[in-house]
């Protein structure tokens, strides 16, 4: 079952940091997201992972037929959002590509360990949070 009210853009670095260790707070805040809310992507932020994961200082930690799956799994069970409305809000503007799906996927939270995106929060009423926040947050709500 998931909340729909819950609706989690997931920055590059936090989606690394999940995947490389399983055991971490990002991978559980990953997890907890999939089962429990709905994660959004963009053809933009899923090229970039996907870019970020085929970086040869990866290449012992993650293969290219893992990569390839996990596009699929995103696919299948991530929400994707078409971006109608382009920002320019972020210093790195590499990062507007984030705030574009917070705000065209109405997203709930913004998620990243990126300083640059945390220092805007929040943006239009849109949480940006590191995934320790979120993870006391949502552990907090349920108890």
């Amino acid at each position: 079952m998931t909340n729909s009210s819950i609706r989690l853009v997931v920055d590059t670095n936090v989606l690394v940091s999940a995947i490389l260790s399983p055991y971490s707070i990002p991978a559980k805040v990953l997890n907890w997201g999939e089962d429990n809310g709905i994660i959004l992507y963009s053809t933009d932020t899923l090229a970039e992972l996907l870019s970020v994961l085929a970086r040869s200082k990866f290449a012992q930690y993650i293969q290219p037929d893992d990569i390839e799956g996990l596009s699929l799994r995103i696919k299948a069970t991530w929400f994707y959002v078409p971006i109608l409305k382009r920002v320019n809000l972020c210093r790195d503007t590499k990062d507007d590509k984030f705030i574009e799906l917070a705000l065209n996927g109405n997203a709930s939270h913004l998620i990243t360990g990126d300083t640059d995106l945390l220092i805007l929060h929040p943006i239009q009423n849109i949480p940006v949070i590191n995934p320790r926040t979120f993870w006391d947050f949502i552990n907090q709500e349920i108890s």
